[in-house]
Parts: C-alpha cells; sequence; structure tokens
C-alpha cells in the first residue's frame, strides 16, 4: 500500500470523512509528520522520545501543541494513565523499546496514550518506522482493544463489488 493511500485510510478509520476540509486537514498532517520520520529515519532504526513527541504534534497541531497531555482522556470505555505520569511511562518505554518488537512497542505506545488526540495516527508512524515499512506501510492486526483493524476503503470497494 502506498503511502498517501495508507495515511487516507487511517484518517478515515479515526472518524475523519477525508472528503472534507477536517479529514483532508488531517491528511496533510500525517503526511507532514510522515515526511519527518522517512528523513529522521535515515539516521535511526527507531525514533528518539523527543521525534516522537514532534511528530504527535505535528499530526494534531491544534489540540498536541502542549504535549505530552496535562489532561485525563479515555479511550473508548478504557480511562488512560494520568497526565502526571505519562512522562515517566514515556521514557521508561524509550528504554525499553529496543527489546520490543515494533508491535509490542505500537500497543506500550496506544496504552500510554500521551496526546489528546491523533494517538493512533502518531502510534501508526512509529510502528512502521520501526518496523522499516515507512515506505510501504503496514496496518496492525489488531487495535487497542483486540478488534480486527478494518480498512474502510477496502470495505466499501468490496461492497460495491457485491452489488
Amino acid at each position: 500500500m502506498d503511502v498517501i493511500g495508507y495515511v487516507a485510510e487511517e484518517v478515515e478509520r479515526q472518524g475523519h470523512d477525508v472528503y472534507t476540509l477536517d479529514g483532508i486537514e488531517r491528511v496533510g498532517w500525517m503526511l507532514n509528520a510522515w515526511t519527518s520520520a522517512l528523513r529522521w529515519s535515515k539516521t535511526a532504526d527507531a525514533p528518539s522520545l523527543e521525534e516522537a513527541i514532534r511528530l504527535g504534534k505535528m499530526v494534531e497541531p491544534r489540540k498536541n501543541w502542549t504535549a505530552p497531555r496535562s489532561v485525563g482522556v479515555c479511550v473508548g470505555n478504557r480511562i488512560c494513565p494520568p497526565p502526571q505520569e505519562v512522562q515517566q511511562l514515556l521514557e521508561r518505554l524509550w528504554e525499553l523499546k529496543d527489546s520490543m518488537s515494533p508491535l509490542e512497542f505500537y500497543k506500550e505506545f496506544e496504552l500510554v496514550h500521551p496526546f489528546v488526540d491523533g494517538n493512533g495516527r502518531t502510534g501508526k508512524i512509529l510502528l512502521n518506522w520501526k518496523n522499516g515499512t515507512l515506505l510501504n506501510p503496514v496496518f496492525p492486526p489488531h487495535d487497542l482493544f483486540g478488534e480486527p483493524i478494518l480498512n474502510p476503503r477496502k470495505q466499501r470497494i468490496s461492497e460495491r463489488v457485491k452489488e
């Protein structure tokens, strides 16, 4: 899958209509962050914590300008770690990143949920960086709740074919 298609699919999967200004803007933000990750990946196999925070700010600049987050957040019914623990949890995750598979690292990043919004989008960039697939991106097999990742564009296409 190409990067632009992947990014549009992820933005759409996160609930944004990529055919409106809101979605198009988020696709642009994520592509900007992805481009930075590609540049930075030339000198490192995995991102630094500072680079990850910069990516989160790029992916959702209006909501994450004070990243890491300073407010509580929930994902579905799951209450994420309190904001006063986020920096310490991130530092610990980065200490362990080299001993973790890309998927394990991605899951732990999502559990910390360091941003107000855009954690999934930022996590997908980090996953592909650590996995060495920034130019040929992959989705993780499951979301934070263990549900299979559904690709909305492929679903729509297959629904059209069935008609």
